[in-house]
């Protein structure tokens, strides 16, 4: 006997494929592909025409500058950022509001930090990339940009952490670790 649910969807939501891919996964989409394409054409050049492009190493390396930084930013709005949890796992469930608060606006100020520093740093370049005419600044500029967005997503986030009780934010993390194995 056939034992799958036969039923239609409840709602609009429950017929949807859950789709885990997010506007802010798109510029970290478009970076690691052309970051392929780069490194790939620097292997076939190298390796097969035995004539390296001098352009691809330089560019690729900020390619995946933009990479990273554009994809912690989408790390950071679904707050799946890097931290310990096993302090959070031996710690009292009472303390997993403190922790959870105190890890964020860790994050945050780490955030903010880089943020302003990759902005000045953008204000005092005014050179170009050495293989490739195009300005260093804007680059500290994605970097600036990303971190800054990065805070805002931050603050929210703590905001939301605010709202919630230690017991919701321990099973919330909890959840967490048992989908992810």
């Amino acid at each position: 006997m056939n034992s799958t649910n036969n039923n239609p969807p409840a709602n609009a939501e429950e017929a949807q494929p859950d789709n885990d891919i997010h506007w802010l996964d798109w510029p970290a989409l478009l970076f690691f592909v052309a970051l392929i394409i780069i490194v790939f054409l620097q292997f076939f050049t190298r390796y097969f025409l035995n004539d390296s492009l001098g352009w691809t190493e330089e560019i690729a390396r900020y390619f995946l500058i933009g990479l990273v930084f554009s994809g912690s930013m989408s790390v950071v709005y679904r707050g799946e950022h890097i931290f310990l949890e096993v302090i959070h796992r031996l710690a009292p469930r009472a303390n997993s509001k403190p922790l959870a608060l105190f890890s964020e606006l860790v994050g945050l100020f780490y955030y903010l930090v880089l943020g302003v520093f990759a902005f000045f740093l953008m204000l005092d370049t005014d050179q170009d990339l050495i293989s490739f005419p195009f300005p260093k600044a804007a680059v500290y500029g994605l970097v600036s940009a990303t971190l800054l967005i990065s805070v805002v997503f931050a603050i929210q986030r703590f905001m939301q952490l605010r709202k919630k009780s230690s017991e919701d934010i321990y099973q919330e993390l909890d959840q967490k670790a048992v989908e992810e194995t």
